[in-house]
């Protein structure tokens, strides 16, 4: 467990959950055998499926996480870069299957609550995104994607009927 001094905010931990606080934001991290466990970042199998399962962990909670909270538990600090390469193929996946971008669950710490530019820039190259990443329709873009994977995720695994409309996306 890391103390108050190598991450800002402080962990509580429960038999197999740990809330670990970061100003607004809190992440919901299941322990494997009481520690974490790295993933090398060569094994790209590997991190894709753990990636993809905290994603799915923090959607069922309904909270989001920042990228340097995934690249510490799942490949060592410093790593955001492999992160991104990773959330950048999960996009790939979900959209591929008509599935909401779980990496939107993925925020930047410096400003809670939106993802960094990139992942506005890869959604635009995908065609499901067209603006600005700094514009309001980034937020609007965001706000839907990370309802859309919550709303799936979030009830026992299973999705819990239809999206409200406001929600909806036409070519979605």
């Amino acid at each position: 467990m890391t103390n108050a001094f190598e991450d800002i905010g402080r962990t509580v931990s429960g038999s197999d959950v740990q809330l670990h606080t970061v100003g607004p934001l809190t992440s919901a991290n299941r322990l494997d055998a009481g520690s974490r466990i790295l993933i090398a970042p060569t094994d790209a199998n590997a991190l894709k499926t753990r990636l993809r399962e905290e994603l799915l962990m923090q959607a069922q909670a309904r909270l989001p996480i920042t990228y340097a909270s995934l690249a510490e538990s799942m490949v060592g600090s410093g790593a955001t870069g492999v992160i991104r390469d990773v959330l950048e193929q999960l996009m790939d996946d979900d959209a591929g299957e008509g599935q909401p971008l779980l990496a939107a669950v993925a925020v930047k710490a410096l400003e809670p609550g939106l993802p960094a530019p990139w992942f506005f820039r890869k959604a635009e190259d995908m065609g499901l995104f067209d603006g600005d990443p700094a514009d309001l329709e980034a937020y609007a873009f965001h706000a839907r994607e990370f309802y859309r994977a919550i709303h799936l995720h979030s009830v026992n695994g299973q999705g819990s009927g239809t999206l409200p409309s406001v929600l909806q996306h036409a070519d979605r």
